[in-house]
């Protein structure tokens, strides 16, 4: 399959529209350095994403003129040939730039006086040392450096059509792997060996890279609703709870489904139902210019209306994804998004109990009229054989 990219019109666009935030905002300029941030405003990816803080990366988005990526030499032509829409410079130290440096690019670009926006609020991130970013600011005392989190997320929020079709190519992966799994897990194998075989089939079914791999097997260990891969061999009568996300250029998937080893048991298979027409349900309320807070309450209305307990305990009832495989806004009762269309929107009320994790995980786009459903895979609890 041929790879969908961005082009630079896209880019350009995101571009654009940032500088009028921008303006509204009453920033001269931003200074970017998080990694999915990068990604999103000059389609500059590394080739290993969010494993290293060697070589901090810099994007300065000055009012006017073309905004520039500072990188360490190592990645310098890579960025100069895959980078849109930026300029390209380069510094040598594997420590990074020093305060001096990053003024002198302030100065040139015009971003040494006014407020300058920076990624020091909600959910996002720094991505270089705090101490260099203190130095910097004794450089530029006519500099105010704000919080630029909310100005970001209000445009990353927003997928485009392009965007939109990354998290379905990603769903579609996740949904390959999901089904190819259950038709070869058996008992007896291991949850590593589970693990790798489901990394695979992410990869198979068409994803750049596996994202990650939540799985649960056996009574006492349904709780851990987070935990990865251990030596642990599958046996007769476990409850198998895989939740996956994969990435189709850097946009994430993120959902689960279950199965059990050995005997049939119709109980289980009915609550499994049960929490999927839960969960499509309180999908039913999602549409433009409706708050978020309203889609949780949904969900916790139809939990309690099937006689079971809703809980936040987790925080959330569902997120939003992107870039990161978790963005805002977050699906609480708490949360002041109103939905717009192109948000993407994860919903997954669940119950846990002594018999397993009953959690069907869906992952919805935002339309004009409603929503879209892009995960895929079969909802029904399957049925594991014991060889």
């Amino acid at each position: 399959m041929e790879l969908l990219d961005f082009s630079k019109d896209e880019i350009q666009k995101r571009i654009d529209l940032c500088r009028e935030r921008m303006k509204e905002s009453g920033f001269s300029g931003m200074l970017l350095s998080a990694e999915s941030n990068l990604n999103y405003y000059a389609d500059y990816k590394t080739h290993a994403p969010w494993t290293t803080f060697t070589r901090p990366s810099f994007l300065f988005m000055p009012e006017n003129g073309s905004p520039l990526l500072y990188v360490q030499t190592f990645v310098e032509p890579e960025a100069r040939t895959a980078a849109k829409c930026c300029q390209v410079k380069g510094f040598q130290s594997l420590l990074g730039p020093t305060a001096k440096d990053l003024h002198s690019i302030m100065e040139e670009l015009g971003m040494e006086n006014g407020n300058i926006g920076i990624e020091s609020g909600f959910e996002q991130r720094i991505g270089f040392q705090l101490n260099l970013y203190e130095s910097l600011k004794d450089l530029l005392p006519n500099v105010n450096f704000l919080d630029a989190s909310a100005l970001i997320w209000n445009q990353r929020m927003i997928k485009s059509e392009v965007e939109i079709e990354c998290h379905r190519r990603a769903c579609q992966a996740t949904s390959y792997a999901h089904d190819h799994l259950f038709s070869m897990v058996h008992g007896g194998m291991t949850e590593i060996e589970i693990s790798r075989l489901a990394q695979k089939l992410m990869l198979d079914g068409g994803a750049h890279y596996p994202g990650f791999v939540i799985i649960i097997s056996g009574t006492g260990n349904y709780g851990r609703i987070s935990k990865t891969a251990s030596n642990r061999t599958l046996e007769e009568g476990d409850f198998l709870w895989l939740d996956l996300g994969a990435r189709y250029n850097n946009y994430w998937s993120d959902f689960c489904r279950a199965g059990v080893v050995g005997k049939r048991e119709p109980h289980l298979a009915d609550l499994q139902k049960k929490i999927h027409e839960i969960t499509l349900s309180a999908a039913e309320t999602i549409k433009p210019d409706v708050p978020v807070a309203d889609v949780a309450r949904a969900c916790k209305n139809a939990l309690e209306k099937a006689g079971f307990q809703a809980s936040f305990e987790c925080g959330r009832m569902g997120h939003g994804m992107g870039l990161m495989s978790t963005e805002p806004p977050s699906v609480t009762i708490f949360d002041q998004t109103i939905l717009k269309e192109g948000m993407i929107i994860n919903l997954e009320p669940g119950v846990v109990n002594d018999s397993g994790v009953f959690d069907v995980e869906e992952n919805f786009v935002v339309t004009k009229t409603g929503c879209e459903c892009l995960s895929g895979g079969t909802r029904a609890l399957h049925w594991i054989p014991l060889k």
